[in-house]
């Protein structure tokens, strides 16, 4: 139990007046500032890799392989620095992991701007991935452990939101400076990025995870936090009765001895490590990396015609999913995760099939060896359908693959089962990065396929998920472990 003498605290609580919720959402939506940066460069990187003075400057020889490598590499350091956040999470806290990884994104940005030549470039993408990687993590969990039950999804889909924002805007930047004819063109978006994670020091400003807090023995600290998140005192029941939850939670926690990733996959942890890992790897095995990385070209095949066109394209694409990331904010939490799973992969499944088997049956090489669709129509259903992948995605793997794992782990494993979940979707969105531009070049329609397959398999292994809307933490931690 928390050494914490309550009796003085409990004689008057006739005086206590609550404020609101301020000071939770503003501090999730200040952490949620990394997803901006992480979404930014989802949308620049993929516009930028189809500016001409990028492919003069970088991609004049072996243009493929560099372009895969320019994307698959971020990914590979993406996947270690999400592995390695476990740790890092519970030993200088989530606050600080964001901090260091938005330092460590920046670094990333000042070496693309420079980027003088290519092993510059590659140096700025590996140190952006390891920004990503701890990001990814810290911001989830962080959210997670300060959200109550009733609005917990709703902040850690801020996350995705803020994401969606960042995508957006770094596709109509690309678009703006897809007119320029200097190295500027590519230059300016790695600046913006820079500036953003500038401006992410204000994070130093937000209160600790009290949950951390109280796992490191700063009790005191954790109750004036968990007020101040409530915008009460430190003698509001409520804020007491949650204070002594997470402190008889994290005692029991405790007599386990040290924290291992082993640990993560003995006892019922076997069981929530396998959800989690399902639930967070799946996300990336429904295609979002291949289609958001490589859309430009997608709609290029498509027939939509030129740069400038296709990623104005895409920018409105990702507008329809900033549309749907917002209505989520609002309704993410009055629906059950599994539904939303479910229906998420069967719609996403449908519009793969729909749009490998349009591209099977109308494409065309033309005189320059060029793929293409020629047929109008056919062009807009297939538009249509990724909008519509692009925009289930959004409400559904989107945001709750980044609350499930977050929920369904306890305290004593949360930050390294997330990390686990976290860090291998990275690992195979590698994989996806890379096997796209070879489907899109030998098959053009193989790798819908394999997504759409893909998300059959999600759709069937949905309806074994535990639900955990509207529970707290404690409460799923029962759910498991029951008291008996």
């Amino acid at each position: 139990m928390c050494d914490i003498d309550h009796e003085s605290t409990t004689r008057s609580v006739t005086t206590i007046h609550r404020n609101g919720r301020r000071s939770l959402y503003m501090a999730g939506v200040i952490a949620a500032g990394g997803g901006f940066v992480v979404g930014f460069d989802s949308g620049a990187i993929s516009g930028i890799m189809v500016l001409d003075p990028f492919i003069n400057r970088f991609l004049n020889v072996q243009a493929a392989y560099r372009e895969a490598l320019l994307v698959a590499i971020m990914l590979l350091t993406a996947t270690i620095g999400g592995l390695a956040s476990g740790n890092v999470c519970d030993g200088i806290g989530r606050k600080y992991t964001i901090l260091l990884g938005t330092g460590v994104f920046a670094i990333g940005a000042l070496f693309e701007t420079i980027g003088i030549n290519f092993g510059m470039l590659m140096a700025g993408r590996i140190f952006v991935g390891f920004g990503e990687g701890f990001l990814t993590n810290a911001i989830p969990l962080y959210h997670t452990e300060i959200a109550p039950p009733d609005i917990r999804g709703r902040l850690i889909t801020l996350f995705s939101a803020t994401a969606s924002i960042g995508t957006i805007v770094g596709y109509f930047v690309n678009f703006g400076t897809s007119y320029l004819t200097t190295d500027w063109a590519w230059r300016l978006p790695f600046l913006i990025q820079l500036v953003v994670c500038v401006l992410l020091g204000s994070v130093y400003f937000l209160p600790f995870s009290p949950r951390w807090l109280i796992d490191q023995g700063r009790k005191e600290e954790a109750l004036e936090v968990v007020a101040k998140l409530h915008e009460s005192t430190i003698k509001d029941p409520q804020v007491l009765n949650e204070f002594n939850c997470i402190c008889e939670e994290i005692e029991v926690e405790r007599s386990f001895g040290n924290r291992t990733y082993i640990e993560c996959f003995r006892g019922t942890n076997l069981k929530r490590t396998l959800f989690a890992l399902f639930t967070g790897n799946g996300a990336a095995f429904t295609g979002t990396y291949s289609i958001n990385y490589y859309s430009p070209q997608i709609f290029q095949q498509a027939g939509v015609g030129s740069t400038a066109i296709s990623l104005a394209t895409s920018g409105a694409s990702n507008i329809l999913v900033l549309i749907v990331s917002i209505v989520t904010l609002f309704v993410i939490d009055k629906l059950g995760r599994r539904g939303i799973f479910i229906s998420g992969a069967a719609i996403m499944g449908i519009s793969m099939y729909i749009v490998g088997a349009l591209f099977q049956a109308y494409y065309v090489v033309n005189e320059e060896g060029i793929v293409t669709i020629s047929s109008v129509p056919v062009c807009g259903t297939i538009i249509t359908f990724v909008f519509i992948f692009q925009a289930t995605y959004a409400y559904s793997w989107g945001p709750v693959a980044y609350i499930y794992p977050a929920e369904i782990s306890n305290m004593r494993t949360r930050a390294k089962t997330i990390g686990l979940a976290y860090g291998l979707n990275w690992a195979v969105g590698i994989f996806m990065t890379f096997v796209m531009p070879i489907f899109m070049t030998h098959t053009v329609y193989g790798g819908y396929y394999f997504f759409a397959a893909c998300c059959t398999i999600l759709f069937i292994g949905s309806f074994f998920l535990p639900e955990t809307k509207g529970k707290t933490l404690e409460e799923i931690d029962r759910m498991f472990n029951p008291i008996e």
